[in-house]
């Protein structure tokens, strides 16, 4: 299976043309949308000689057009590789038994079949274990997501060295792969770089960007593969 890397992010010393660029302009239009709503709102607010039950409303907005925008700026932090990382030795298995139910809400909430298959004994790997599982939720969230339009299944597989990776290389590997989509090969050397999804506009497009930045602050290696109407995921991190 041919795997296509997040290689035209070029995440190391220097960036590829365009990529700061496309950060901030796609950044900038949406702060822009979402001030657009705090300030509408106020000004209404401004204009009302008699305040009525009305203005509770609109403060109700004007909260969560600011929680959004908090939210947002998490988002655009990670995106621009500004997340800081501290890793250390975990264990695998008792780490998959602590987020179970965060990695199973993406498919709880859409009502896809979703099944995680994890070996046993494991080695421990050197990761920041909350980074992790920030990377692995963007991931499965996307998966829910394309799984859903036309019926599909998804399915996490945690494997140790020598089943994926070269028993050399000294990784745990895992798989993401949902049923019920498949990415155009032209497109699957775009889906890494921000504001580049292919959903409505209620999403921002920056999960697989910030997958991308987390995995190269961890030194997790992440591809993606996505032929005969199954999309799969390759997250492989190095052993402690």
């Amino acid at each position: 299976m041919q795997f296509v890397y997040p290689t035209q992010l070029n995440l190391g010393s220097q960036t590829s043309d365009g990529y700061p660029q496309d950060l901030l302009r796609g950044l900038t239009h949406k702060l822009n949308n979402l001030l657009a709503i705090i300030q509408g709102f106020s000004s209404l607010i401004l204009m009302n000689d008699d305040l009525d039950s009305g203005v509770q409303e609109n403060m109700q907005h004007i909260k969560e057009a600011s929680i959004n925008i908090s939210g947002l700026s998490e988002r655009i932090r990670a995106a621009g590789g500004c997340a800081k990382v501290s890793l250390q030795s975990l264990n695998v298995q008792e780490y998959f038994s602590v987020v179970d139910t965060a990695l199973r809400e993406p498919f709880t909430k859409s009502g896809v079949p979703f099944e995680m298959d994890i070996a046993a004994s494991l080695p421990p790997v050197s990761v920041d274990p909350t980074k992790l599982k920030d990377l692995l939720v963007e991931l499965l969230r996307n998966a829910a997501e394309a799984a859903q339009k036309n019926g599909g299944r998804a399915l996490m597989q945690v494997t140790g060295p020598g089943v994926v990776s070269p028993a050399a290389e000294r990784r745990v590997d895992i798989l993401i792969s949902n049923t019920g989509s498949q990415i155009e090969q032209q497109k699957l050397h775009e889906i890494f770089r921000p504001f580049q999804g292919t959903k409505n506009s209620h999403h921002l497009g920056l999960g697989l960007t910030i997958s991308a930045m987390l995995a190269h602050l961890m030194n997790i290696r992440l591809g993606v593969n996505s032929q005969d109407n199954v999309t799969t995921f390759w997250v492989s991190i190095p052993l402690a």
